[in-house]
């Protein structure tokens, strides 16, 4: 397992163009969700889920702009890509803020980045029980194997992230020095993002 946070991720220009794009009047086609994921069974709870690119069922989606998912996907050392999914998760019903049930992406050696679009105070709960705040422009590298969690805010009217699952590393030496921000703000066992790729 393994945990990495950097703030301001991208310069405001390019986050704001993908802030726009999946703003509710950017064109993005978003999809609505019965669940939130599949360990949830009690919780009635639906979510806007939009798959832009899978592996498994031909690449990008009709009608997604590849290029806005691309202003992350460049910044990062991919071989290839496994899955781009944006979410957008309602307030909590209960006034408090709602833990997910946890889960883990897939049972194969992966990368995981997580690009977060909105402040909030819904964070990503890890498997160490670390909670990553929702902060706009924030991206968090971990280990989508391990069991970990999403959640629903009671102080914003939606969380929006963009989870990318990937086969390679971590952010690419050439962008480092042009990011404002190239210290981690958060670590837990940095050098695994390193394990399944030869930089």
């Amino acid at each position: 397992m393994y945990y990495i946070v950097y703030d301001n991720f991208l310069n405001s220009q390019e986050y704001g163009t993908i802030k726009q794009y999946l703003d509710a009047s950017g064109g993005y086609p978003w999809k609505l969700s019965g669940r939130i994921n599949n360990n949830d069974e009690n919780n009635g709870d639906m979510y806007f889920a939009t798959l832009n690119y899978h592996s498994y069922e031909g690449g990008w989606f009709p009608g997604i702009r590849q290029d806005v998912f691309q202003l992350l996907t460049s910044k990062l050392y991919t071989e290839s890509l496994f899955r781009i999914k944006s979410n957008l998760y309602f307030p909590s019903r209960s006034g408090k803020v709602e833990h997910h049930a946890k889960h883990s992406d897939t049972n194969f050696k992966h990368q995981g980045a997580l690009f977060y679009l909105t402040t909030c105070d819904a964070p990503t709960t890890m498997a160490d029980g670390t909670e990553i705040e929702a902060v706009e422009n924030r991206l968090l590298l971990f280990d989508p194997t391990s069991m970990h969690s999403s959640s629903s805010p009671t102080n914003a009217p939606y969380r929006i992230t963009i989870n990318i699952n990937y086969f390679g590393a971590g952010v690419i030496d050439g962008y480092k020095d042009a990011m404002p921000n190239p210290i981690s703000v958060l670590s837990y066992n940095k050098e695994k993002v390193n394990d399944l790729y030869d930089v």
